[in-house]
């Protein structure tokens, strides 16, 4: 753990002082199991109990968003007695920071 952090502050000191703010912005991270269409009145008559049917099929990864950009693929997994996601396959350090700050 130390020796990610310590990574972290040397990536910084190469990049130089002006991305360090961008390294440490904040954004939103957002795991999708699946997904499914629905018609409005199947979505009134959810209630306690309903079941939706997703798209996704049971081996496949799910897909890991940053600020609405798909950035990774990954599987679900327990942690003691948490859910996690194990990283299986993730874009490129270059294509991530662009697609994060719409960079060209």
């Amino acid at each position: 753990m130390s020796s990610g952090k310590q990574k972290m502050k040397t990536s910084k000191k190469v990049v130089g002082p002006q991305i360090e703010k961008l390294l440490e912005m904040p954004v939103t991270a957002r795991l999708v199991l699946g997904e499914c269409r629905m018609e409005i009145d199947e979505i009134l008559r959810l209630g306690q109990g309903s079941m939706l049917v997703l798209e996704t099929q049971v081996e496949d990864n799910m897909k890991l968003y940053i600020n609405d950009e798909e950035i990774a693929k990954a599987k679900s997994v327990t942690i003691g007695d948490k859910l996690g996601a194990q990283i299986m396959e993730i874009s490129s350090t270059e294509k991530r920071l662009k697609d994060l700050t719409d960079l060209e």
